[in-house]
């Protein structure tokens, strides 16, 4: 193949996946590369940067081996991944220790200190998102205080995607999707890091990577990656981003009004701002590609129906019979209804120590039953993440849903319901790696903008809400409320079976 080529890759929390793709959006080729992070205590989540690495160089082989190209033939390189990451190195570039995951919550303590310090109100106004673990400031404030050695060793900070991106082309970078969510040390509105704050909490902006749109170009691959990866020297490789935005991207999602919703192990109800109206209720940051900033909705979604299809011993062979069973069971579940906050909720409630209710079992409830509960929890769960921006004064047109859990033909309509939007699926949407190499476009000048990527996600399926259910659905949306309100409390006593320890 001598086509001009663009490469992206996408390194995910436990695998990387890359795709080769024609200017016009055409994948020929894709492939996967696992790896696996550490969990040395409760509450902690670690990686060593090598392995993202060896992964991008695993995958350049095989895709070129796959597609038949040459790397002559790759004309820009995108690369995406999971965000917020904490990965320190040295003046050479290498790491100095591993990289603390975005999942990693062990700095409860330098969270409330910080809130504490500066002003909660503060440092929300400045950064536009809550103070909180998930996020790189009390990140690094732990590392700093319990890594000391490590960290006088330390440079720079980078994040998951900047890694390979530093070792293509020497650069240390990173775009304001990332920016935003190393929070509270970034400046949503300036686009910059906050100065003040990191000043009041000792941090160096020295040690954080040069902040450019996602698009730009970071720099070219060099002679000595080149002859690791198995590239082009002189490549040309955009600063990439967040996998969040560059999935939002690749589903050609834009413009206000409309969201993407991504039904992975996490579901995120992601939609474009034109200006930043940032409630911390939700996660805050900015698109890829573009100049719009992004709010999103975290729940926990496929990690629930995979909870609810192993408990009831629905094995892959036997997964259309539980979709049926629950598409024979009326909407509503018979009064059935499921709090799904089976390992706590993030937004737009935040709580670590909230836990699954299921309300209203009877006799007459069965697999079906509660398959379909399980489905309409996380529908609502995502609902009450859409009423946030509503109160904002914005109204949902159009829904693009994406990753796996799309693939359910039940769910969708579901949500459809649910959402009252008009629901379309892109079987064919490429995903993190799409949006990633729509990135390198920009940045090889291949590709004009971000519009390219309506042309990417191939064909769509449209579920349109039904009128009568969206109403049933809007009580049951009603109960789902009070009733987590009504159990809130009981989670944080000792004696709950859901506390955390």
């Amino acid at each position: 193949m001598n086509d001009p080529l663009l490469l992206g890759i996408d390194l995910g929390t436990s695998s990387a996946k890359a795709g080769l793709f024609t200017p016009a959006g055409r994948r020929v080729a894709s492939a996967t590369a696992a790896y696996s992070y550490r969990v040395p205590h409760p509450g902690w989540a670690e990686m060593d940067a090598e392995d993202w690495w060896e992964a991008t160089c695993r995958l350049v082989g095989a895709l070129l081996a796959q597609a038949g190209a040459r790397p002559e033939s790759v004309v820009g390189i995108g690369v995406s991944g999971q965000v917020p990451t904490l990965l320190p190195v040295d003046g050479a570039g290498h790491p100095v220790g591993p990289a603390i995951l975005w999942l990693d919550a062990r700095s409860e303590v330098e969270a409330q200190e910080i809130a504490d310090r500066l002003g909660r109100e503060s440092c929300e106004r400045i950064g536009g998102n809550r103070i909180h673990p998930y996020y790189l400031g009390p990140k690094l404030l732990w590392f700093m205080r319990h890594r000391r050695d490590v960290f006088l060793r330390t440079k720079r900070l980078l994040q998951s995607h900047s890694y390979p991106v530093l070792r293509l082309t020497g650069e240390v970078v990173t775009d304001y999707s990332c920016g935003a969510l190393c929070a509270p040390l970034y400046d949503g509105p300036a686009r910059a890091w906050a100065g003040t704050i990191c000043n009041a909490l000792d941090i160096s902006t020295d040690l954080l990577p040069s902040l450019c749109p996602a698009h730009g170009l970071a720099g070219t691959v060099t002679r000595a990656a080149a002859e690791a990866a198995g590239l082009r020297a002189g490549t040309p490789v955009a600063v990439g981003g967040g996998d969040f935005a560059c999935s939002t991207l690749s589903a050609g999602v834009l413009e206000e009004g409309e969201a993407c919703l991504m039904l992975g192990t996490a579901g995120n109800l992601i939609m474009p701002l034109k200006e930043p109206r940032f409630d911390t209720r939700l996660i805050n940051s900015h698109h890829v590609g573009c100049d719009r900033f992004l709010a999103l909705g975290g729940v926990l979604s496929g990690a629930v129906i995979g909870w609810c299809r192993a408990t009831l011993g629905a094995e892959e062979r036997s997964f259309g019979r539980l979709e049926a069973e629950a598409a024979a069971v009326p909407p509503g579940a018979e009064g059935l209804v499921l709090l799904p906050h089976l390992q706590g909720t993030r937004s737009p409630t935040w709580n670590v120590r909230a836990r699954g209710v299921l309300f209203g079992l009877g006799l007459q409830h069965g697999r079906g039953h509660l398959y379909r509960a399980a489905l309409e929890g996380v529908g609502f769960s995502l609902r009450e993440c859409q009423a946030v921006v509503e109160e904002q004064g914005l109204r949902l047109t159009e829904v693009v849903a994406v990753n796996g859990g799309a693939r359910s033909r039940l769910w969708r309509q579901i949500l459809a319901d649910i959402l009252g939007v008009p629901l379309v699926y892109a079987p064919e949407d490429p995903g993190a790696p799409g949006g990633a190499a729509i990135l390198a476009g920009i940045a090889a000048g291949v590709l004009d903008g971000a519009e390219a990527a309506r042309a990417w996600r191939g064909r769509m399926e449209r579920h349109d809400p039904d009128p009568a259910t969206h109403r049933r659905y809007e009580e049951l949306f009603r109960l789902y409320l009070r009733l987590y309100e009504d159990v809130r409390a009981e989670f944080d006593r000792p004696a709950s079976g859901a506390a955390v320890r």
